[in-house]
């Protein structure tokens, strides 16, 4: 008999925290009167959205070969509860800790993917279907190694750069780690 329930349980568990995250965020752009603190504050809500995005592929992706997973599950729990961090420190301008919160965020999700890339045991017996989940691995493996390369300089810089330049090289940084994930194909929409 399949899990269809249990299956479906994790996706509409995130479906709705990032759903309540996003909602209850959206009062506080009122709030905001500093220009630098607004694209931040809006910024962090495209990380929200942005990470909705690879949470829906995976399971594209993957299906049932992780969804009833338990670490799976608790992974997503704790990368669900670091982007609501981000999102509350972003809307107190706390870019600091934003930065610290994202930098933990990249290194569940690099954990995550070896994981399943080096530890974790396909049910599938198909070899395309294989082939085609450990592509998306490496790839978002490569994505997280590629953006935390050019994270870490920023961690040094934090208290020695005006809250402006931060923001502005902390959202193109992010920026290349959204182009990264769609050229590997960890986001399966096209531009178009």
């Amino acid at each position: 008999m399949k899990k269809i329930n249990q299956i479906e349980f994790a996706s509409i568990l995130y479906d709705t925290i990032f759903g309540l995250i996003l909602y209850f965020g959206m009062d506080s752009f009122l709030d905001i009167t500093e220009p630098v603190h607004f694209v931040f504050y809006f910024f962090s809500n495209i990380i929200l959205i942005h990470w909705w995005l690879i949470f829906k592929s995976n399971d594209d992706a993957f299906g049932n070969e992780c969804s009833d997973s338990v670490l799976d599950l608790v992974l997503g729990v704790f990368l669900l509860v670091l982007l609501e961090f981000i999102v509350l420190f972003s809307k107190t301008f706390d870019y600091e800790k934003v930065f610290y919160f994202l930098i933990a965020l990249l290194g569940i999700d690099l954990a995550w993917a070896l994981i399943w890339k080096f530890v974790g045991k396909w049910r599938t017996k198909n070899r395309a279907e294989v082939n085609s989940m450990e592509k998306e691995l490496s790839g978002n493996i490569w994505a997280d190694v590629v953006i935390s390369i050019f994270l870490l300089p920023l961690f040094f810089l934090v208290n020695y750069v005006s809250a402006g330049y931060f923001v502005l090289i902390f959202v193109l940084i992010y920026l290349l780690y959204v182009l990264l994930t769609f050229h590997y194909r960890i986001i399966d929409i096209d531009w178009f």
